[in-house]
């Protein structure tokens, strides 16, 4: 019998190692042969990522940028009255106005005549769609030549537009992208620059309204108005439908607002017009209170019920009841004007790829800044040049020729959170101040400054990014503080150094 149960227990003592081998028991360890066991020496190194995550070092080429600030609660303890209201809904109602009496690119679409005469239409079109002065080329890297433009003109159809065109109105049903031209092929400034399509305008996004004022010669792509911009859109992202209908389904005040990055409507398998619809930060679909207990498949009960505009094969609107899950960022109101609340909302699109006109489903610059303003209420205008431009919000021009460089550095000193700094092509958003330097958040491709041994450096962004100010070129010859020419805030006075 002894020597059966000193096989069974040294079968047990195997089946036993074996499984705290699988385990990775410590019990075991020590049963592995020394010619295959490989102490840890004091002079062995571990990886980076095997570290716990306060033992790891912040990696980045961004100058003074250390990991605290990108945290909002950082820059949340830093802004003194964060949560004190700048503007009630009141008086960003009459901000609004003041744009569209101000500024022509920002319209109200239902204060328009119901017909347009053919050089209005032209003119509209023509101010968007012509060759560009500067070289263009294909993905190819074929250069456009004066046949190329040519036919990119003919596409317009011009030659087409009666002499009297009634107005007529749409609804955006999925996010779509504005053109120069009624094309989708993307051309570049440059053949080995690829990132920036220069035939991309902006973007228009799901319940936007829109007014349809022409349609191309191949009859795909529509020549379209929204509140602040006009621009070449594919049909299939538009649904017909009467000034009326849209009008109320615009201005409805009872409504489930986007406040997050994006949401999207619940998958919905029975609906496929209604599944899994991208929307973007300021989309605001009109609330349905009164519906059945299941849509599309799903019982409503822990979802918001919204109307969603979709297109039907002959290209007219349907409004259909759709299902926003309640686990998403949303709100049922506009959220109040804060700096703390524009904060926020710009944290949401930090490390966002960076896309020229909303493209590669991402913003610009001066688009991140209309879609953090728009969870406010807020209709800004879609460029820098405009936003930039005097005549809204408190002002302060800061030129070279008008200030001097210290008179720059004085009046930045004031700038707050949520304050917006402008220099040629870019805007920015101020996130605080620390140590007498200023810190923004904005969507930007390019990265320059000096280093510290006066070599200049040059990389990439290419997103939402958090960078310090002082340090940043747009060249080798000029800083972003010498190029900025307005400081602007939406809510709050601004000092002027040149009143002292």
């Amino acid at each position: 019998m002894k020597p059966i149960l000193l096989t069974r227990l040294r079968q047990q003592l195997a089946i036993g190692c074996l499984l705290g081998m699988i385990l990775a028991l410590p019990a075991c360890r020590n049963l592995v042969s020394p010619q295959q066991h490989q102490p840890v020496t004091k002079n062995t190194e571990l990886p980076t990522s095997a570290l716990p995550p306060s033992h790891q070092q912040f990696q980045t080429d961004i100058p003074l940028l250390t990991e605290a600030h990108l945290q909002l609660e950082y820059w949340l303890d830093k802004t003194s009255a964060a949560e004190q209201r700048l503007l009630n809904p009141i008086d960003i109602e009459r901000f609004n106005q003041h744009l569209i009496q101000t500024l022509p690119e920002v319209t109200d679409l239902f204060v328009a005549p119901d017909v347009y005469h053919a050089t209005q239409i032209q003119k509209f079109i023509l101010k968007v769609s012509h060759p560009s002065t500067n070289p263009r080329y294909f993905r190819s890297g074929v250069q456009l030549d004066r046949q190329h433009w040519l036919k990119l003109e003919q596409s317009l159809a011009l030659s087409q537009i009666a002499a009297q065109v009634p107005l007529q109105f749409a609804l955006v049903t999925r996010r779509g992208k504005l053109r120069s031209f009624p094309t989708a092929e993307p051309v570049y400034s440059h053949p080995a620059e690829q990132n920036l399509d220069r035939f991309q305008e902006t973007a228009v996004f799901p319940g936007e309204a829109l007014q349809v004022l022409h349609i191309s010669l191949d009859q795909q792509w529509a020549f379209v108005r929204n509140y602040h911009y006009s621009g070449w859109l594919a049909r299939e992202h538009i649904a017909m439908a009467p000034k009326s209908v849209v009008q109320q389904f615009a201005n409805s005040s009872d409504f489930i607002l986007v406040t997050g990055a994006s949401a999207s409507t619940n998958v919905s398998p029975e609906l496929p017009a209604a599944s899994a619809v991208q929307l973007d930060m300021g989309v605001k679909l009109p609330r349905v209170r009164h519906h059945d207990a299941v849509i599309n498949g799903q019982n409503a009960s822990f979802s918001y019920v919204v109307l969603l505009p979709i297109r039907q094969p002959n290209g007219q609107l349907q409004l259909v009841h759709a299902l926003i899950s309640r686990n998403q960022d949303l709100a049922q109101q506009y959220l109040p004007l804060t700096q703390a609340n524009i904060l926020r909302q710009s944290f949401k699109f930090l490390g966002e790829r960076y896309g020229w006109g909303h493209d590669l489903n991402g913003r610009d610059c001066s688009g991140f800044i209309v879609q953090i303003y728009r969870s406010f209420g807020f209709i800004l205008p879609r460029n820098t040049s405009s936003q930039g431009q005097a005549g809204f919000g408190a002002e302060l021009r800061l030129t070279a020729a008008s200030t001097t460089r210290q008179q720059r550095l004085v009046a930045l000193k004031q700038a707050q959170a949520g304050d917006l700094i402008f220099i040629p092509g870019h805007v920015m958003l101020v996130l605080g101040q620390e140590n007498g330097e200023i810190f923004v958040i904005h969507d930007v491709a390019g990265l320059r400054y000096y280093r510290a041994d006066g070599s200049f450096y040059h990389s990439v962004l290419n997103g939402v990014s958090i960078t310090p100010l002082s340090p940043l070129q747009k060249n080798p010859q000029h800083s972003y503080i010498d190029g900025i020419y307005m400081l602007k805030s939406i809510g709050r006075q601004l000092y002027d150094p040149q009143a002292d």
